[in-house]
């Protein structure tokens, strides 16, 4: 009797259905489609046929101890398959897609607690067990409907009842008396009042826990910005890097460019910090990071590598060779100022570079830029060497 609602699905589809045999997946696909939010909705609405179908043996039952008629049961199972096979057919012809709410719950609620209801008509003596399944299906309900929906589904509820049980004490009062129907209703108008108060509170905390949900993905994003970059440049640094250069030369292994690995050190920094300062000389490191991203290739990457030194990932793919880069990079720098506190400043600095051989370590290319760089320091600074 009951009819669970389909509640919304997440996007992805259950991990263990990768498992099943052949044959049960394509089966599994035919009866419940593979678009991951129908297949749920309609796994709970077969989950709802397979509760139905239990209540409807243990009807079947009531008839063999003569405590409910074969017809009248007949009659209601009958009422249940046709309201099973349309739900069902609908979902499964994607035409709840064009309805507000897809998962139909609100219409589910309502068919289900008429049906409850004429059931109770029909159970004679063992009518009174009905009523808790009117509270099973709005438990389903409170977790697919919103507080105004399940209010609705609420008060008619309560409404469709009090008719049902009116004409129950008008018709066959040997089977429904007055004062037992009173009380029944009176249980049901109260649970059914305190189930959609209920739905309220459960909806603010599931809006709470969303919030919170949120709040945490967004912290946790912020983490691993803050874990992935310098805090001063705003580059990447040394640790993602690291990365960069692997999932580069696991690239290049699968057929992917070639590359460059660059060091960069600036020229005489040190005096830059003992002359202006480290607020100064933090300005400057700013003003290099920012200028070196507006001229370099949108292919290159750039993080800081530590102190005053920079590492560049260049790849060999257009535009243009991956030195030339580090080469404008050069000649901006030398016409514009180090930062705008020392506009009479210019940087220089001096660069290594080491192409990146098939299959060797990374930490081995890092050495022979790291090499070039000392070669260009050697040679009086403000140059590049390759190796």
């Amino acid at each position: 009797m009951p009819t669970p609602v389909a509640a919304s699905a997440p996007p992805d589809p259950d991990p263990e259905l990768e498992r099943l045999p052949s044959w049960l997946t394509r089966l599994g696909d035919a009866i419940l489609t593979t678009d991951s939010r129908q297949r749920r909705t309609l796994s709970l609405l077969l989950l709802a046929a397979l509760v139905t179908a239990t209540v409807v043996v243990l009807l079947a039952y009531a008839t063999m101890i003569g405590v409910a008629q074969a017809k009248h049961i007949a009659w209601l199972a009958g009422l249940f398959g046709l309201f099973m096979v349309g739900f069902y057919t609908t979902i499964r012809s994607g035409l709840n897609r064009r309805f507000s709410d897809p998962t139909l719950a609100l219409p589910q609620v309502i068919s289900a607690q008429s049906l409850i209801a004429t059931g109770y008509a029909m159970t004679g003596p063992v009518h009174g067990a009905t009523v808790i399944m009117l509270s099973l299906v709005m438990v389903f309900g409170m977790f697919s409907l919103r507080p105004a929906a399940l209010r609705v589904a609420s008060l008619y509820t309560v409404a469709v009842m009090g008719a049902v049980m009116y004409w129950c004490v008008r018709h066959q009062p040997e089977l429904y008396p007055a004062r037992l129907e009173l009380f029944n209703f009176a249980l049901t108008a109260v649970v059914m009042l305190a189930m959609s108060q209920l739905s309220g509170q459960l909806m603010d905390m599931r809006t709470r826990v969303k919030t919170q949900k949120i709040a945490l993905e967004q912290a946790l994003t912020h983490i691993n910005e803050m874990a992935a970059r310098d805090e001063l440049t705003g580059l990447p640094n040394r640790r993602r890097m690291m990365t960069l250069l692997q999932e580069h030369a696991t690239r290049h292994a699968r057929g992917g460019p070639r590359f460059y690995v660059c060091i960069i050190d600036l020229d005489h920094f040190k005096s830059i910090n003992d002359t202006f300062g480290h607020a100064a000389g933090d300005a400057v490191l700013r003003a290099f990071a920012n200028q070196a991203q507006q001229v370099l290739r949108g292919t290159d990457m750039i993080g800081r590598w530590g102190g005053e030194e920079f590492l560049l990932l260049l790849p060999e793919t257009p535009p243009g060779e991956p030195t030339l880069g580090v080469a404008r990079l050069r000649d901006t720098l030398a016409v514009m100022p180090a930062s705008p506190t020392l506009p009479d400043l210019r940087v220089r600095f001096s660069a290594g570079f080491a192409r990146y051989e098939d299959g060797e370590p990374i930490d081995q290319a890092i050495e022979r830029a790291d090499r070039a760089l000392y070669a260009a320091k050697s040679a009086g600074r403000n140059r590049s060497v390759v190796l």
